[in-house]
């Protein structure tokens, strides 16, 4: 009998557990769901200080930096869609600051770039024509006219400008180095008035050392500008002539 008993005790204390248990899963689930809120995220651009360039471009980086929305990679692409000039601008935060530093990297300007006579900016060593805002670069000296010169030959022209402006290189100094065709390749224009077919850019060191002992022999015989046609270089052929004459063949080039 008081066995009976205990056996009945133990299934009403367990009959009120399970009761429990699903009472309190059906208050849970009728309950609200309850969202905490996350800390909130500045949306507000982050401040960047624009560093390691010189005026006028520090300035004008800066202004378009603090004018641009978002994170300091925006803004560092923000310079560099506004400044051509601009390679590639760098982005540095300090540990422990909130600050960062954007320095701009400027592209390498070989000569001051023309188009058909006109400023079209400047000649980078890739071959890239671009613009800058005044006072970035101070070039002078020889120009070089582009026009709508292929990629490739834009390249080439900035590898081998240090060998046509280095003092010396030619009988008189490089005035201007001008695109004419695919078929003609450049033209150099000297300061004396000396014009020279120059065709593709290439033998360039060999070209003008037979050039200036062309033009040598020749103006010791006849002296003032010349015209003069490299083109056909690589047949063993430098023509000349005297401005306003007839041309003359000039043996030469490789053999």
């Amino acid at each position: 009998m008081r066995r009976a008993k205990i056996a009945g005790a133990a299934a009403a204390v367990a009959l009120l557990g399970v009761l429990a248990f699903s009472a309190a899963k059906n208050a849970a689930s009728s309950l609200p769901e309850l969202r905490l809120p996350l800390p909130s995220v500045a949306a507000g651009p982050q401040p960047v200080v624009v560093d390691g360039v010189a005026e006028p471009l520090r300035a004008l980086a800066q202004a378009t930096a603090d004018s641009a929305a978002g994170t300091a990679a925006d803004k560092a692409a923000a310079i560099k869609r506004s400044y051509p000039c601009v390679a590639d601008v760098s982005v540095r935060r300090p540990w422990g600051e909130k600050r960062s530093t954007l320095t701009p990297t400027l592209r390498v300007a070989v000569a001051p770039a023309l188009r058909r006579g006109r400023p079209a900016g400047f000649l980078g060593s890739d071959g890239l024509v671009f613009v800058a805002p005044a006072d970035v670069y101070a070039l002078s000296g020889p120009t070089a006219d582009v026009d709508d010169a292929p990629e490739d030959d834009r390249r080439a022209l900035a590898r081998a400008w240090p060998a046509l402006t280095a003092p010396g290189a030619l009988p008189e100094a490089l005035a201007e180095m001008v695109w004419l065709s695919a078929q003609d390749g450049w033209q150099a224009r000297l300061a004396d008035g000396t014009t020279v077919l120059w065709g593709r850019l290439d033998w360039t060191r060999e070209k003008l050392a037979r050039l200036a002992e062309a033009l040598n022999d020749a103006r010791a015989k006849e002296p003032g500008a010349f015209a003069a046609d490299l083109r056909w270089f690589e047949d063993g052929k430098v023509l000349l002539k005297p401005l306003g004459k007839s041309v003359a063949g000039v043996g030469g080039g490789l053999k």
